[in-house]
């Protein structure tokens, strides 16, 4: 029943993804209750855990800060629950990191990596390279003294970018590509006031000199027009949305992960229901009267997001029952519908 791959993510210097693999079990929402379904719409765990963390985009899922399941193979790993603790996809593996004990764990072969430095917390960051049309992941480390470090993702977690900043001085640079908000580059302010850009992986960058600054303002750095063609001979690709400034904010400008309905255009419920793209939403298509809103319109489907997660949202108007499905992401099938067909059925869309 749960087969293996091994896995959207394959690591030379970081990390590759091939868009065509999908995880093959997903969580699920339905009453205030998560669960786990797989890609042929049967329930691996019913609805009973109250808070899901989805880790590194769709490659494991932590339910109730304990119990955790790898979204590709579907195994199973308790983890003790500790608030020290965070976690980081390394080479296709899943690691703890304790800010106490200042080890890796790999909590399903036990591997440690011990960290030379004292951190607070790490975490995955992925990176997408315009000319190879592939994605990478930074390991982001936040170290005791507040400042943050760049590394490579391998386990010998070596700087992809010399040095330790922090959180002011640097900004991840994003542009919306085939539809979706992706992370191009790193921003880092220097202490001479020039700034430095950085690639996907660290391993280029050009300089943005204190001659081609506009002017300083209490807010933010502003550049001049001519910085603009620096970033797209950088990336190798023209967008509007490359910056023009730098904000001088504490704020760290992290990826949003937003999917405008990409690759999906019609999902097929069951009992002649579609879900079928209208702009940002999807609207629930049938012959017959329509049960289910969205907390704003009826008969729609908002495409809510939240920081890692996407998902669609169904009320059921005659109890308020709740289900909630997760879509729209490079990890998640567009042709399948992750959700146990009881739970469609309890929803009427499918008999």
């Amino acid at each position: 029943m749960k087969r293996k791959f091994l896995l959207i993510f394959i690591f030379l210097i970081s990390l590759s993804v091939n868009a065509q693999d999908y995880s093959k079990f997903l969580p699920y929402f339905s009453n205030n209750l998560y669960g786990l379904v797989n890609d042929k719409q049967e329930q691996i765990v019913e609805p009973k855990y109250k808070e899901a963390e989805i880790i590194n985009e769709f490659s494991f899922v932590i339910f109730d800060k304990i119990h955790c399941y790898d979204l590709f193979n579907g195994k199973y790993v308790n983890i003790p629950y500790s608030e020290e603790n965070s976690f980081v996809v390394i080479s296709n593996e899943l690691f703890v990191f304790n800010s106490k004990g200042n080890t890796l764990i790999n909590p399903y072969t036990k591997e440690k990596i011990p960290l030379k430095l004292k951190y607070k917390f790490m975490y995955n960051r992925t990176f997408y390279d315009f000319k190879s049309k592939k994605s990478y992941d930074l390991i982001f480390a936040y170290t005791n003294d507040e400042k943050q470090l760049f590394l490579k993702n391998n386990k010998t977690l070596s700087l992809a970018i010399n040095g330790k900043f922090p959180y002011k001085n640097f900004k991840i640079t994003q542009c919306p590509v085939d539809n979706f908000e992706q992370n191009v580059g790193i921003l880092i302010l220097n202490n001479d006031k020039s700034l430095s850009c950085y690639n996907f992986d660290g391993t280029k960058s050009f300089k943005i000199e204190t001659n081609e600054i506009e002017k300083t303002t209490e807010y933010a750095i502003e550049f001049k027009k001519s910085v603009h063609q620096k970033f797209v001979d950088f990336y190798g690709f023209e967008s509007i949305f490359f910056p023009e400034s730098f904000s001088l904010s504490d704020l760290v400008g992290a990826s949003s992960g937003r999917f405008f309905n990409r690759l999906i255009d019609n999902i097929q419920l069951g009992n002649g229901y579609t879900l079928k793209i209208n702009n940002y939403n999807y609207d629930l298509n049938s012959p017959n009267k329509t049960y289910f809103k969205d907390t704003k319109y009826d008969n729609i489907y908002h495409f809510n997001y939240t920081e890692n997660q996407y998902y669609i949202k169904f009320t059921k108007k005659s109890n308020t029952d709740e289900l909630q499905l997760f879509v729209n992401h490079p990890k998640i099938n567009p042709n399948i519908l992750m959700c146990p067909k009881e739970e469609l059925i309890k929803f009427e869309l499918m008999k």
